[in-house]
């Protein structure tokens, strides 16, 4: 379930991150997120925005906490308080799942792993690409040297970040 964020919200969020961004680049979450709270309590404008994100957050934390797992005691997956993820913004009880539910949520589910799969194998040929790169090029020591003297990245003003603007 995908949930597009207000502009102002993610301006915020990115001021934030890049306030508490370390001189090497780094961004501990315990920082970053006293510095969005810093910077919303005083915006009672956004009160609304803010508790939806609570809400959304909410959401996929009970999303996650109750997806069905392989449980070590029965071997199986089925536990009544488990919540099966149906697309389309419809999640079931799994106690209360049809058979056509369960379809679906397979359906979804192998759709989801390939998806998922897929991205990974990307990423680790990524990684793997870019590790033989820095071994080969000892003096880039940042992936933006990297990026730019090995494999010619240029940013293109039209592949900009929206939440970037006007920074």
């Amino acid at each position: 379930m995908n949930f597009t964020s207000d502009p102002v919200l993610r301006k915020i969020a990115l001021e934030a991150a890049q306030q508490v961004t370390t001189d090497t680049g780094r961004i501990h979450q315990d920082e970053l997120l006293e510095a969005l709270c810093e910077r919303l309590a005083p915006r009672e404008e956004l009160l609304g925005l803010v508790i939806k994100k609570a809400g959304q957050a909410m959401m996929r934390d009970l999303g996650e906490r109750h997806s069905p797992r392989r449980h070590r005691t029965t071997n199986g997956m089925y536990h009544p308080k488990s919540i099966m993820k149906l697309g389309n913004g419809i999640w079931v009880w799994m106690k209360d799942s049809t058979a056509t539910d369960m379809t679906e949520w397979g359906r979804i589910s192998s759709r989801n792993f390939v998806r998922t799969a897929t991205a990974e194998a990307h990423k680790q040929e990524y990684v793997s690409s870019r590790s033989d790169a820095y071994r080969e090029n000892p003096h880039c020591k940042r992936l933006s040297t990297l990026e730019e003297s090995v494999f010619g990245y240029r940013q293109d003003p039209l592949d900009g970040f929206p939440d970037t603007d006007n920074l």
